[in-house]
């Protein structure tokens, strides 16, 4: 049986693209790697409404069960749907339908980074789901003690999940990072951000997508986009938690640090996280 992988590199014009629009394009990353970010970005470069309520019909969170192409958007002569995804491939079914998107933009972001980001998805904080995942509960990742933090760091460092199961959709991080990696060295149109190279250059990274959108972009888009995104993903404590860089060193010392790029060492050089 074939991957999710190998069907969109072979899939066959007849089920290319989305009955509802010229330009499907989806939004891939492992969870807590700046997807939602992502999402606010390119509704800021579409120039969809800004008003929370909708941004879920413009832009799908696929895992929410809310289905792809129900509110199509014009721009630039073109009608766009969005989608939001986690999943280690690029999704090429929804119900009976077959398609498969035009475009992927993945995001990615410091693996440590991540982890922290998780455990605070995890925590009571945001979701409660620690003890079903983690096999404890705790309110918040600054409540954890050392024996739990290293725990789950020893976890997190063996497998890049906090779910090894063959069955997890998302995979784990390196595993979902190298499967996009492939299939944009295989030719397909597939666009990889870098979430620190977003917080570091914000202009030169949305120019970037501009160009891969083939959007004419005003000299004042990036500062709007930014404006805009920012809005709505404004650091609330919560689910926004830190929406910074570096994190982890605020958590972890420097021989956790030092394990986990000696375990990870080939993925942390080849995503320009060398330690």
């Amino acid at each position: 049986m074939q991957t999710a992988l190998e069907n969109l590199q072979e899939a066959a014009p007849a089920i290319s693209g989305h009955p509802a629009c010229d330009q499907l394009v989806g939004l891939y990353s492992f969870p807590k790697s700046g997807n939602t970010w992502l999402r606010a970005i390119i509704i800021g470069i579409l120039e969809i409404p800004q008003r929370r309520a909708v941004l879920a019909s413009y832009v799908p969170d696929t895992h929410l069960g809310q289905p792809i192409g129900e509110m199509p958007w014009q721009h630039a002569g073109q009608t766009w749907c969005c989608y939001k995804s986690h999943n280690k491939t690029p999704l090429v079914q929804e119900g009976a339908r077959s398609f498969r998107p035009d475009k992927i933009i993945y995001i990615y972001r410091h693996p440590l980074d991540v982890f922290l980001s998780y455990l605070n998805y995890l925590s009571g904080n945001v979701t409660g789901l620690s003890e079903k995942v983690c096999g404890f509960a705790f309110e918040r990742v600054d409540d954890m003690t050392p024996q739990q933090m290293d725990h789950l760091f020893q976890r997190f460092t063996r497998h890049a999940t906090f779910d090894p199961r063959p069955a997890n959709p998302f995979g784990s991080l390196f595993e979902s990072i190298d499967n996009f990696r492939h299939l944009q060295q295989a030719g397909n149109a597939v666009h990889i951000l870098r979430y620190e190279d977003l917080i570091a250059d914000f202009e030169s990274s949305i120019s970037s997508i501009y160009e891969f959108l083939n959007l004419p972009q005003r000299a004042e888009d990036p500062a709007r986009v930014q404006r805009l995104s920012d809005d709505l993903t404004r650091c609330d404590g919560k689910f926004f938690w830190k929406r910074k860089t570096g994190t982890h060193r605020d958590y972890l010392d420097a021989a956790q640090i030092d394990v986990f790029c000696q375990t990870h060492a080939k993925h942390m050089t080849m995503l320009g996280y060398s330690r």
